[in-house]
Parts: structure tokens; C-alpha cells; sequence
């Protein structure tokens, strides 16, 4: 394990004594790497604290130009935080406890005894080392590793604070993961945590030494960027951009597009403001943006200080995104009843009863499911579209295999796996199901990772893959097929069970279960078509 470096700083004016107390510290302490620093006098021991990064002070009360208590006096009203262990004579333990009422953590008696100094001041650089820790906790996000937002407040105070004194520029750019809310729809929690992480990362690879990024909150992230004007600022932020544009994202097996919005907010020397104002302006920026479409750098100088709710562009823009809204949903009705359609004709010439309801019956199951799980109305609608759409993929299996009632070959089989994948192909060029789109593709790998086209493992599978693959098989189980009778729906419901963790996502079981317990008296739908095929009828 590396050493972690701590600095001491050992004031003592006798030669001897600080080399005595140098060689029995010079091995290091418990897995500490140690800076020993040396002063002779108060003068210099307080010059050395404001120059200086020191974690421990080791303090000898009879220097030049101070004695007795006053010295830890000077001390602590220099720096009150670092902790200091006192050196005193022999016969002086009494001042050693005076000095800690004063705020010294510990003392040492001299002459020093070697192995004594180094177990006490082992486990004072234990504690230093403990608290360096704790700090570092307190400062930082756990998913991202990167500074959280009460310490990016803390540093913008600091640097707000230096652009005065030296007459600089100070910019904050501001940054949004776009449509971030679909993609932990699709990808689950995992997945979005996945994304965070890696936005993280490439903050850290692509901003310049001296600035300073945080994780601001949720899928926020803000860049302090010291002495920086506007333009650069600008150039930077643009370049980030980009960076973000053409990353390969990665969730699970997965490659993703993933973009972001930026907002930019500059101020000079002479025209410092407070750090809340300069992240506001910053912040407003960011939503100028958003409203622009996206995977834009906006300035807060475009913004101007306009009020959002209340300037007429902005009236103008909300009611041309609420039609621009309204009309995607039309094309979307549109297609999926045309979709629906052109699948029902297909199920018709397939002459397989089972086809024509199932798609419905599955919206239903999922619907209700996804519903239970807390999902948001968006992804609920979203899956049960995607639950009318899975059967189009079935364009590409001959209709002797789908009515096949003995066993598949190999080959067969291998037909049958590419529905998944086809009915993406067909639904991506409409690009009005992009998300249905994933769910479809997805709706048949298993949550053991045995499943396909992918082979995709546990959370690596869409939230609505993993709902529609539940309601699929209940629907499949309980519906009269060429091939086989339907399952009772307690015998489809113990396989459902049997299935937890292997087959099925076990929360998404835990969620049917609920759902199942308020519909034992209408479900299985498909009991209401009770027709069966010859061929069925016969086997």
C-alpha cells in the first residue's frame, strides 16, 4: 500500500535534542510517510505554518523568543487547527497538562525516550492521517469521486476571494446530462450511475490543471475555472462538448449516445459578485440551453438577464414545444395503430389465434406491473407500446415455424431468435420508438444472463425488458397455442416463481405478485379466447 505523506513540523531550538527526535522518527510510522520540517524559534515556527501544508506540530515551550504557555497561545491563534504535541522537561508534567487545557493534544517529557516518542506520535499521526480522511469524505461524491457541492462553494469563496487581489477573471461552466431521466428509465439505476460515473471521469481527463469540477446534484456538474475569461472559457466549454458528444458510453454491454448541456457564466475583477450569483447565472445559462435544444454551450451575456416566465420568446417557444409535444404523440398513435395492424394481418395469415390478443394481453401484464414498480407514467406508456410492437419482428419466421407443433430444430430455432433483433431493425428507421425500441430488443435475454441476442446479465437488461419478458411468458403460458394446451394460471404462476432470478428479475416478480393478488378474478386474460386449433386439439 502507497504511503500517505504527512508533515511534521519539529520546533526545538537545541541542535542535539532535533536530531535525536529526527532519527527516532526517520523509519515512518504505521504505513505514514513523514516530512519532518524543523524550526528554532516561535518566529520561525509560525512562518513555517503560513508557508507551509503542516499536519502535526511538535512543540518545545523553551524557545529564544517565547516561553511557557504564550507559546502555544501564538500557535493556535496562527493556525487553531493543527494539533500539537508539547515537549517538556522532565520534571515540568505539570505544565505538559497545563499545555493540553490549552489545546495541546498530548506531551512528551525529555530527555525524549525513543521508543516512547514514536508509539505517541504514531498515534497522533494516526488521528491526523484519520481525520485527512474524513475530510476527504466529507468533500467528495462517492459514486463520481469528484468534489461535492458544499466544497466547491468552499473553494469558489477562496477563488472569488484571490480573483480580487490579483485583478482576474473567474468563470463557472455549468453542465447537464441530456436526457438523462430516459436513459435511467431504460438502463435501470445501475446503468445511470454507470453514466455518472464516466462523466466524471472525463471531467477530470479534460479540463485544465487549475480548475476544479464538482458533481453539483443528480446528473449536474459544475467547473470552476480560475482566471479565465469569457472567451476561453467559451473555447473550453466547447471543446468539452464535444468530448462528451463523441465518447463511446458504455452500460454493461452496451455503447450509448449520450450528450450534455453547458451554461457559461464569466465575471472580472472589478465587477466581483457573491458565489451564489455568479452559480445562478451559470445555472440560467444551462437552461437557456435545454430550451435551445440541447447539446449546446450557452453564455449567460445570450441569456441577458431575461426573466424566463415572462418574456414573450420564451411564451412563444413553450407553446411551440407543447404542439411540437402533442404532434409527436399523434405520429406515435399513428404508427402503432398502423404497426398493430399490419401484425394482426401477419397473425391472420399465420391463422394462429394466440397472436392476434397477445400483444394486448401483454400491455395489460406489463402495464400494471411496471405501474406497481413506481416507474414513471412516461416509461409505463412506453413499455406497454412496446408490448403491442414485439410480435412485428415475427415478419421474418416462416409461418411453418411459428405453427410448427413438434419440436424445433436447431435451425429453427435459431430463426425464431432473431425476431428481437428484426422488429428493432423495422421500428428504427420510424424513429418515433426509440426507447420501445431497446425494450423489444431486449424483452428475451434472461436475468441469468442466458437469454438473447445479447446474453445481457441481471440490471444490464432495460427495466422494461425485464417487465415485458415477465408479461410475455404469462401470456404465452396461459394462451392455447398450435403446439401445446395453456398452463392453469397457478401452474403459470409457479413457474413464474420457479423462474425468480434465473428467468426473471426477482423485484419484477415481487412486483407481478402484487399486481396478481388484485386480478386473480380476471386473469389469465386469454381465458376469454377459447378456441382451439385442430391441431391443438389433436396432439
Amino acid at each position: 500500500m502507497e504511503k500517505k505523506q504527512i508533515n511534521l513540523l519539529l520546533v526545538d531550538d537545541d541542535p542535539a535534542d532535533r536530531k535525536l527526535t529526527q532519527l527516532a522518527l526517520r523509519d515512518g510510522l504505521y504505513n505514514i510517510a513523514l516530512q519532518i520540517n524543523t524550526a528554532d524559534s516561535l518566529a520561525s515556527c509560525l512562518e513555517a505554518i503560513r508557508s507551509g501544508n503542516i499536519d502535526l506540530i511538535l512543540l518545545d515551550l523553551g524557545l529564544p523568543d517565547s516561553r511557557g504557555m504564550v507559546t502555544i497561545d501564538q500557535v493556535r491563534q496562527t493556525s487553531p487547527d493543527i494539533p500539537i504535541i508539547v515537549l517538556t522537561g522532565l520534571s515540568d508534567e505539570e505544565i505538559g497538562v497545563e499545555a493540553i487545557k490549552r489545546g495541546a493534544i498530548d506531551y512528551i517529557t525529555k530527555p525524549v525516550n525513543q521508543t516512547v516518542l514514536k508509539t505517541r506520535i504514531g498515534i497522533a499521526l494516526q488521528t491526523v492521517e484519520l481525520k485527512q480522511k474524513l475530510l476527504q469524505l466529507a468533500n467528495t461524491d462517492g459514486l463520481t469521486n469528484l468534489d461535492n457541492r458544499r466544497h466547491f462553494f468552499d473553494i469558489l469563496d477562496r477563488e472569488i476571494l484571490r480573483s480580487k487581489i490579483n485583478g482576474t477573471d473567474l468563470s463557472v461552466m455549468m453542465l447537464d446530462i441530456d436526457h438523462f431521466k430516459s436513459t435511467n428509465d431504460t438502463y435501470g439505476h445501475r446503468g445511470g450511475d454507470d453514466i455518472l460515473r464516466q462523466m466524471g471521469q472525463i471531467l477530470k481527463e479534460n479540463i485544465y490543471p487549475l480548475d476544479f469540477a464538482a458533481r453539483y446534484g443528480g446528473e449536474e456538474f459544475i467547473v470552476l475555472m480560475p482566471a479565465t475569461s469569457p472567451i476561453k472559457a467559451a473555447q473550453a466549454a466547447a471543446r468539452l462538448r464535444k468530448v462528451i458528444d463523441r465518447y463511446q458510453w458504455k452500460v454493461g454491454e452496451n455503447t450509448i449516445s449520450i450528450t450534455a448541456s453547458i451554461g457559461l457564466a464569466s465575471i472580472d475583477a472589478y465587477n466581483l459578485v457573491n458565489s451564489y450569483d455568479i452559480v445562478e447565472k451559470a445555472d440560467a445559462a444551462l437552461y437557456a440551453a435545454k430550451r435551445r435544444g440541447r447539446n449546446c454551450v450557452i453564455c449567460w451575456d445570450e441569456v441577458n438577464g431575461e426573466q424566463e416566465d415572462d418574456h414573450p420568446d420564451n411564451r412563444v417557444y413553450r407553446e411551440l414545444q407543447r404542439k411540437v409535444g402533442s404532434l409527436v404523440k399523434q405520429l406515435q398513435s399513428h404508427a402503432l395503430g398502423t404497426i398493430s395492424a399490419f401484425t394482426r394481418a401477419l397473425d391472420m395469415v399465420v391463422k394462429e389465434p394466440y397472436l392476434l390478443h397477445h400483444g394486448e394481453n401483454v400491455r395489460i401484464y406489463a402495464t400494471a406491473i411496471a405501474q406497481e414498480m413506481g416507474l414513471s407514467n412516461e416509461l409505463c406508456e412506453r413499455i406497454g407500446h412496446a408490448a403491442l410492437l414485439q410480435d412485428i419482428g415475427k415478419i421474418v419466421v416462416p409461418p411453418q415455424i411459428l405453427k410448427k407443433t413438434t419440436p424445433l430444430s436447431n435451425e429453427e430455432m435459431a430463426i425464431i431468435k432473431q425476431h428481437p433483433s428484426a422488429a428493432a431493425r423495422i421500428l428504427e428507421p420510424v424513429g418515433l420508438f426509440s426507447l420501445e425500441l431497446q425494450i423489444i430488443k431486449c424483452h428475451h435475454e434472461r436475468f441469468d444472463g442466458k437469454g438473447y441476442p445479447a446474453g445481457l446479465k441481471g440490471r444490464e437488461i432495460p427495466i422494461g425488458a425485464r417487465i415485458l419478458a415477465l408479461a410475455d411468458a404469462l401470456d404465452a403460458m396461459t394462451s392455447t397455442q398450435s403446439y401445446r394446451k395453456p398452463k392453469s394460471i397457478n401452474d403459470a404462476v409457479a413457474e413464474i416463481h420457479a423462474g425468480s432470478n434465473t428467468q426473471f428479475d426477482p423485484e419484477v416478480v415481487e412486483a407481478f405478485n402484487k399486481v396478481y393478488a388484485n386480478h386473480k378474478g380476471d386473469w389469465p386474460l386469454s381465458a376469454a379466447f377459447t378456441e382451439v386449433p385442430a391441431a391443438a386439439a389433436t396432439s
